[in-house]
C-alpha cells in the first residue's frame, strides 16, 4: 500500500468551471479542471449531482452540481487512485487503485471502507445491497478473488478464486456475475452465493455484455503472420457471442474482423504514444518497475498493455445492446449489428485525415453510450461524437479540445465528458431526452439501460 502522508489534510482548491462552446457556438457547456492535471474515469449522476475521482494518483473524490458544475463537497481518500463510482441506493461506491473499496453517502459522509489488495483496477459493480469487487489478496494467498459485500456494512458474504484482475469490472445480469478477466477468461457466478456457473478461455477483451442469455464480448485472435519485422502473428479482434453456460460453442461475428496491433504489446512498446505516459504514470505511485500483485504479464500478453495506469483505464471494445441492436467500438470503427443474424447493419470508420491509414497502436473509441436513439463516443484525439444508432449517420460533433478515454456519461439533456488530462466537460446537447446513461454502463449493473434489454 502506497500512502503520501504529505497530501493528508490538504484538499486542493478546485477553481470554478469556466463556459464551453463548440467552434460553431451551437454546442455549449462548462469545463472543470480538476487539479493535478490526471486522467478522470466516468462520473456518476444522480439526484442532480455528478460524482467524480480526481484520476489515477489522486487522493480526491467530488461531488458537483450536475447544472453549474460548482464543488458540492469534496472528500479526501487515504490511498490514490479513486476508479469510476457507482451510485446506488444513496451510497457512492469506488475503489482506489491503492488499495481500498469505499462506500460514502451522496452527501460525502463516510459509511466504511475496506483494503483488500494492491492494486485494485476493476470499478465495483452494485446491485440488490450488495456490492461486487475483484481483488488480489495482497496480504494472503495473493491469489485474485471476485468478492460479494454487504452494501450497508461492508460484510464479506461470499469470494471465489479468478484467474486474475477483471476488465473494467463485473457485469450483474439474470441473477449472476459475469466477469473477463485479463487474460481472456470468461467466467459467471451466481449472485447469491458466489457458487461458480461456468468458466471458459476466450481470449476475451472486453467486459461482456448479457442479453437473452447470450454472453457477447470481444474477441482476440491472431491471424496472418505480420511483417518480417515483427515476427509476430497479426493480432485481430472481432464481436463474439456464446450462449451462457458451460462449454456453448462461441461464435464469432466475422464482420466485424479487423487488424488489432493496439492489442499486441510488442508494437505499442516499439510506437504506441501512450506507452511512454503510463510509464511515468506508473512511476509516479511506485509502480515503475515491480507491479504488484496485478498480474500485469496477463494484460501484455492478451490486451497489448504491460502498465498499471493503463489496465485502470483499460475499457476495450466493450458492447452494449441496445434495443435488440449489438454496438461496440473495436479500434477505430465504430459497428452496429443484428445479433440474431450476425449481420452488420452499419460501421463508420472514426479516424480522421492523414491518421486513417496508419497502424493504429492506440485504440481510440471509448465504450458506446446508447439513449434516445444516438449513440455517444469519445475519442482519443479529443472530440466528442453524436451518431444516428440506427445509421451511423454523424448528428453532431465537438472537439473538446484533450484526449477522451473514459466513457462519458449522458444524464437529462447533458453530456459529461472526462478527458485524459483532467478536466470534465458539460455540454448541453438541447434534448432533454438524452438520459439514462448515468454512470460507466448506465447503471450500478454495468450492462447497459434496463428499458432497452427489455
Amino acid at each position: 500500500m502506497k500512502i503520501d502522508t504529505s497530501r493528508r489534510g490538504q484538499l486542493p482548491t478546485v477553481d470554478a468551471p469556466i463556459p464551453f462552446a463548440s467552434p460553431d457556438g451551437q454546442i455549449r457547456g462548462w469545463k472543470l479542471t480538476i487539479p493535478g492535471g490526471r486522467p478522470l474515469a466516468t462520473p456518476a449522476v444522480a439526484d442532480g449531482r455528478v460524482f467524480l475521482g480526481g484520476g489515477f494518483g489522486s487522493y480526491e473524490f467530488y461531488a458537483l452540481d450536475a447544472r453549474t458544475g460548482q464543488v458540492v463537497w469534496q472528500y479526501q481518500t487515504e490511498d490514490d487512485g479513486p476508479t469510476a463510482a457507482v451510485v446506488a441506493e444513496e451510497r457512492v461506491v469506488f475503489n482506489t487503485e491503492s488499495c481500498e473499496l469505499e462506500v460514502l453517502t451522496v452527501e460525502g459522509k463516510p459509511v466504511w471502507k475496506k483494503w483488500l489488495g494492491d492494486p485494485l483496477l476493476s470499478m465495483p459493480a452494485v446491485g440488490r445491497g450488495r456490492v461486487f469487487m475483484a481483488y488480489p489478496d495482497a496480504r494472503g494467498d495473493r491469489r485474485h478473488y471476485l468478492a460479494c459485500f454487504d452494501l450497508a456494512d461492508g460484510r464479506e458474504i461470499w469470494r471465489q478464486p479468478i484467474a486474475g484482475e477483471v476488465i473494467t469490472c463485473p457485469v450483474l445480469a439474470d441473477d449472476e456475475v459475469y466477469l473477463a478477466n485479463l487474460d481472456g477468461t470468461l467466467a459467471c457466478f451466481r449472485q447469491a452465493d458466489g457458487q461458480p456457473v461456468w468458466r471458459e478461455d476466450k481470449n476475451a477483451t472486453s467486459a461482456p455484455a448479457v442479453w437473452r442469455r447470450q454472453c457477447y464480448f470481444s474477441q482476440r485472435s491472431a491471424g496472418a503472420p505480420a511483417p518480417a519485422a515483427y515476427g509476430a502473428p497479426q493480432q485481430q479482434e472481432s464481436l463474439a457471442r456464446k450462449l451462457s453456460g458451460l462449454g456453448t460453442p462461441t461464435e464469432v461475428f466475422a464482420g466485424t474482423t479487423g487488424n488489432a496491433d493496439y492489442l499486441d504489446h510488442a508494437k505499442r512498446q516499439r510506437g504506441s504514444q501512450s506507452y511512454g505516459m503510463h510509464a511515468t504514470q506508473d512511476a509516479g505511485v511506485g509502480f515503475g518497475a515491480h507491479k504488484g500483485d496485478a498480474k500485469i504479464e496477463q494484460a501484455m500478453y492478451n490486451l497489448g498493455h504491460g502498465h498499471v495506469s493503463a489496465v485502470w483505464a483499460y475499457q476495450g471494445s466493450k458492447p452494449f445492446v441496445s434495443r435488440g441492436r449489438l454496438y461496440s467500438g473495436l479500434g477505430d470503427t465504430a459497428y452496429c449489428v443484428e445479433p440474431d443474424t450476425k449481420e452488420v447493419i452499419w460501421k463508420k470508420m472514426l479516424r480522421e485525415g492523414a491518421e486513417a491509414g496508419k497502424e493504429l497502436l492506440d485504440s481510440i473509441l471509448t465504450p458506446p453510450v446508447l439513449v434516445n436513439g444516438k449513440q455517444f463516443l469519445g475519442t482519443l484525439d479529443g472530440r466528442l461524437l453524436c451518431l444516428s444508432a440506427d445509421t451511423g449517420e454523424a448528428l453532431w460533433s465537438v472537439p473538446v479540445g484533450e484526449p477522451v478515454v473514459f466513457q462519458p456519461a449522458v444524464a437529462r439533456g447533458r453530456v459529461y465528458v472526462p478527458t485524459g488530462v483532467g478536466s470534465l466537460v458539460c455540454l448541453e446537447t438541447g434534448d432533454p431526452a438524452d438520459d439514462g446513461w448515468l454512470m460507466w454502463g448506465a447503471t450500478a449493473a454495468h450492462d447497459g439501460r434496463p428499458e432497452d434489454l427489455a
